[in-house]
């Protein structure tokens, strides 16, 4: 098992060093594209819900992440405003894009490529924890970059 920790403050350019320092951490750990790309999407959404609607300013966030055999897990820890990103929100997917009102298709998206996605509210600080399973040893490594 291989661990990544880091430190952050909620703004774009932080968050977009960050997914760079992730995606580079994921491929030295041998983890498939597509599994390193959700993880990837993911952490942006998630991070840049904070930065957008946190209500804190530039919030402060630590994410910590743990690479296993068969899946990678990460924690996302902010002092934003309370928000539970398990709460579901069904975009109509079907409509055309300026047919749809803005918002809402992140979080569908973190639905759709995590697994274990749990959240608590402690201590004043969102707690989000999700893992996104890993490609068999020698399959998926093509760097498809589909949702399923």
């Amino acid at each position: 098992m291989a661990d990544f920790a880091a430190e952050l403050t909620a703004r774009q350019d932080a968050i977009s060093a960050l997914t760079e320092r992730v995606a580079v951490f994921l491929a030295d750990c041998g983890v498939d594209a597509r599994a390193a790309h959700h993880m990837a999407l993911v952490l942006d959404e998630l991070l840049t819900n904070v930065a957008v609607h946190s209500g804190a300013g530039e919030a402060a966030v630590s994410v910590r992440l743990t690479v296993s055999p068969d899946r990678v897990t990460a924690e996302v820890v902010d002092a934003g405003a309370m928000f539970d990103p398990r709460v579901e929100r069904n975009p109509d997917v079907s409509a055309s894009a300026p047919e749809r009102p803005l918002g809402g298709l992140g979080l569908w998206l973190v639905h759709r490529v995590t697994e274990d996605l749990a959240y608590e509210w402690a201590g004043k600080r969102n707690r989000t924890t999700f893992s996104i399973c890993r490609a068999p040893a020698g399959k998926g490594r093509g760097g498809g970059n589909g949702v399923g």
